[in-house]
């Protein structure tokens, strides 16, 4: 595993740091931080906020959203529209959303954009052309696709609702994404390809496709991995009914002290960790403290060659045969589960801890 924990460490937010929380979005207008443009022939595209049952991607319960429907100008093949998000400009950066494609006389094609530059013709598209089951990673120079991959029918998953699904991150040379629920990834060569390394982010439609995108999520790839540690904390909690608190915590720099990075409670994170945690780090040893009933336990989290990169501090419920080894035990496996299940990335810097003899 890369080695991961103070990047998530300054400007950790309190709150969703998405631009884009329809939900909060007055239905029938376009968003004051979007802007539209046109490539190819026909008017400009249509672009409003309205409501959609929308299912969930996991129950398949529909539920009312408040989703974006873009409607290109024109059925031209060569039409694009494209919707961006004006602010900021992303460099590393995390966009899902779901989408289906419910009209459209031209080519039925739409997908998300990523690093636009300036001049609003050179960015990197990720699409889909569900009717053909094709999906397509683009390089755009000029406003011509210029490089690229596509994988075809033996390799789409279609999703039974119409709804396609995409998971998207960026971050130097490299973008990974989940399409419907399958996962891919391309590393492309800067000296060979045009190299875009920070720019907007929005949507792209392709002639005169109207499409519906729900739930859009746009964040840094510190705001997401930092979301998703703390959204795995939480599922630990609910596994492992010991658990009454839990915090994770790490150095933001080398000899600096450290500080909460992730935890159940939004209003502890980027304060200062317990003075227990910089003795686990400093020592490698565990912490057990019990009082009222209830255990508290501090350990360290080591990576696959025993180096400590953070601790982990949890307050459990006691037990009638609970021990201080069976406590210490318990706290031990919480870490290793966090460490197992944290997203790639999210958790640890270079500047790691001593290493284990």
């Amino acid at each position: 595993m890369r080695s991961l924990l103070w990047i998530l460490f300054i400007g950790l937010m309190q709150a969703d740091a998405n631009p884009l929380l329809l939900n909060q979005l007055a239905e029938g207008k376009l968003p004051a931080n979007l802007k539209v443009i046109k490539v190819g022939p026909g008017a400009l595209g249509k672009v409003r906020v309205t409501t959609e049952n929308v299912p969930h991607p996991t129950t398949g319960v529909t539920e009312k959203q408040r989703v974006l429907e873009i409607t290109g100008g024109d059925a031209a093949a060569g039409h694009y529209t494209l919707v961006l998000l004006d602010q900021p400009s992303y460099s590393s950066l995390s966009i899902a959303t779901r989408f289906r494609i419910v009209g459209g006389e031209g080519v039925r094609a739409a997908g998300v954009i990523f690093r636009m530059q300036p001049n609003q013709k050179d960015y990197y598209l990720l699409a889909v052309k569900p009717e053909t089951k094709e999906a397509f990673w683009t390089v755009f120079q000029d406003g011509i696709p210029v490089k690229g991959f596509k994988y075809d029918e033996d390799q789409f998953v279609s999703p039974e609702d119409g709804w396609q699904s995409i998971k998207l991150q960026a971050e130097e040379n490299t973008s990974r994404w989940t399409l419907n629920h399958r996962r891919d990834f391309i590393t492309y060569n800067p000296e060979t390809t045009p190299d875009y390394r920070r720019g907007m982010v929005g949507f792209w439609v392709r002639s005169d496709s109207r499409v519906q995108f729900a739930a859009p999520v746009i964040r840094t790839l510190k705001e997401e991995r930092q979301h998703q540690l703390v959204a795995l904390l939480k599922q630990i909690a609910r596994e492992n009914n010991r658990v009454l608190s839990l915090k994770l915590s790490a150095r933001p720099a080398a000899q600096k002290p450290p500080v909460v990075i992730a935890s159940l409670e939004p209003k502890d994170i980027g304060q200062p960790a317990h003075e227990v945690v910089t003795k686990v780090l400093e020592t490698e040893e565990n912490f057990y403290g019990q009082k009222g009933g209830i255990s508290t336990v501090t350990v360290p989290v080591k990576d696959r060659n025993n180096i400590i990169i953070g601790a982990a501090r949890m307050r459990l419920s006691s037990r009638v045969a609970s021990t201080q080894r069976k406590d210490l035990a318990y706290g031990n496996s919480i870490a290793k589960q966090i460490l197992a299940a944290a997203p790639e990335g999210a958790l640890f810097d270079k500047r790691r801890e001593k290493k284990s003899p």
